[in-house]
């Protein structure tokens, strides 16, 4: 990476979109005086080839473009390179993310293109000069201290060199030093102690409530918790074994007593890595995440109550019925007795599809590289097919919660052999013969659209008219008496919980076909 502000740059941009703002955003950067060269990678295997191999002053990725991993990208990416996060859709949770793991900055690309290029070419360039900026030094520090001053986030500028003396002396008398720490918590303190605070920016004022900078370096008892103290511990041992990045969770408070939730980043300038003698603090915060976090945890907490009371308030009684129906059926021959089991059978699916409901409507927790071939010929084995044909047409492997996976294809493949033909489980072959009804075939493949790569789900039965095919997914929507209404609506569910866009469309034979796009999928098996 060229060091000196206004040296050419070259960028590196990350994504596959063929799309308007795509074209003109890369048109716009090739254009610009300042960078002298744009070149493009549309995988991830590409991009981190490319940025690890050969020199880039600056990344741009979009995170979210099909084939295109951008948290692994930016993994790959040397941490001094500026990184440009771009996302099309979310609610901010990503960027935020994508911040903690190293981007220099966010943006969200607007709906059309007036004045997109603009801001990418303004964003690049300022991203590059922010970063040589922090690399030099004489003349260029003066610019920094106005950057130091300006800059959106809360800054300290520290010195650590009596903390790093001490932090030495204690490291080479100990064995472990990780031990030590935590067997003599207040050798934290005492390397907190010794921080010489030279400064921090006019932002930070704001932020912890402080009329004036004397003001919050006077108080900072108040701003340091015992949190603050115990999360610290992991930094001096970053930095006893050489490191000059670190990155940590803590909780601080305002001199109005509010207790703020941030994540602290360490920098410690190359020259600097042997004496400590100048460190950088940034500080983010993320409050309002984890107040939602927590709100979260309470409406997840709320619903397994949900689900535990009715598992049992609603199934007990249930068990009961059928228990006395089976006397009744031994007692007395009665086809209005047949109509009783069937209710009570409705009754037991209905229980079942709304707890599923209730426990599975929630985020997913992790997400691993799942085949999908290998999902959909489990699922078929579980599901009541009758005389159903399954035909894969895919050897893709996808990043998902594979038990949630194998909910939506299990309620897909059961929504396929219900609706597909006349032909239910409930119907046998002799019957179904002599309706002439014939069995549906469904078919799992690959959406092999650039820009919507995913996998769908299709049947060869009567399909889903226009006008129906927004409301399948809606919680209680059926068109048969024995249907709950629930199985789409799970599929829906478990869609969003993954962040994938479903689509309800016609089939080429004419029956109904669920496609899934936005899909983070992996290498092919």
């Amino acid at each position: 990476m060229s060091s000196e502000v206004g040296d050419p740059v070259s960028v590196r941009y990350v994504g596959g979109r063929t799309d308007e703002r795509t074209r003109l955003a890369v048109e716009a950067l090739e254009s610009e005086s300042a960078i002298h060269s744009v070149h493009r990678s549309t995988t991830t295997v590409d991009a981190i080839e490319q940025c690890t191999s050969a020199q880039v002053d600056c990344v741009v990725c979009e995170f979210d473009a099909p084939d295109v991993d951008g948290s692994a990208v930016l993994e790959a990416v040397d941490d001094t390179t500026p990184f440009v996060a771009v996302f099309d859709t979310g609610d901010g949770s990503r960027e935020l993310t994508a911040l903690e793991h190293g981007a220099t900055r966010t943006l969200r690309r607007p709906p059309d293109a007036t004045g997109w290029p603009a801001i990418l070419v303004s964003t690049v360039r300022d991203a590059v000069e922010q970063r040589r900026l922090v690399d030099q030094s004489g003349d260029a520090r003066k610019r920094y201290r106005s950057l130091f001053e300006n800059n959106p986030h809360i800054i300290w500028e520290e010195d650590y060199s009596a903390s790093k003396q001490r932090l030495d002396e204690i490291a080479a008398r100990v064995d472990d030093l990780e031990a030590h720490f935590e067997a003599n918590p207040e050798v934290v303190r005492e390397l907190m102690a010794d921080i010489d605070i030279i400064d921090v920016n006019e932002n930070a004022l704001a932020y912890y409530d402080a009329p004036s900078k004397e003001a919050l370096l006077e108080n900072l008892d108040t701003v340091f918790t015992d949190a603050a103290y115990e999360s610290a511990a992991g930094m001096w041992l970053a930095l006893a074994a050489g490191e000059t990045t670190y990155r940590w969770e803590t909780v601080a408070r305002t001199l109005s007593g509010e207790r703020r939730h941030e994540i602290i980043e360490l920098n410690v300038p190359a020259e600097y890595a042997d004496t400590l003698e100048r460190v950088y603090l940034t500080a983010m915060d993320i409050t309002d995440r984890k107040r939602q976090e927590r709100e979260l945890q309470r409406q997840r907490d709320r619903l397994d109550e949900f689900a535990s009371v009715a598992s049992h308030d609603l199934r007990n009684p249930l068990t009961v019925a059928e228990g006395h129906l089976e006397l009744a059926i031994e007692e007395c021959d009665s086809p209005r007795l047949a109509e009783v089991a069937n209710a009570h059978d409705r009754m037991r699916s209905l229980i079942d599809d709304l707890l599923a409901l209730a426990r599975d409507g929630r985020p997913i927790n992790g997400l691993e590289p799942v085949s999908l071939s290998a999902v959909v010929d489990a699922c078929w084995d579980t599901v009541e097919t009758a005389d159903a044909t399954l035909v894969i047409d895919t050897d893709q492997t996808v990043r998902a919660d594979e038990m949630r996976l194998k909910q939506l294809f299990e309620n897909l493949i059961r929504n396929a052999v219900e609706h597909g033909s006349a032909t239910s489980p409930s119907l046998s072959q002799g019957d179904a013969v002599e309706h002439g009804e014939r069995a549906v075939t469904v078919t799992v493949g690959d959406i092999d659209d650039p820009d919507r790569r995913g996998f769908y789900v299709a049947d060869d039965g009567p399909g889903i008219p226009p006008e129906d095919r927004e409301a399948v997914v809606d919680t209680g929507y059926t068109t048969v008496e024995t249907g709950t209404g629930f199985g789409l609506a799970i599929v829906r569910q478990v869609a969003d919980a993954h962040d994938w866009d479903l689509r309800v469309t016609a089939g080429e034979g004419g029956g109904a076909r669920f496609e899934f796009t936005g899909i983070d999928t992996s290498q092919r098996c």
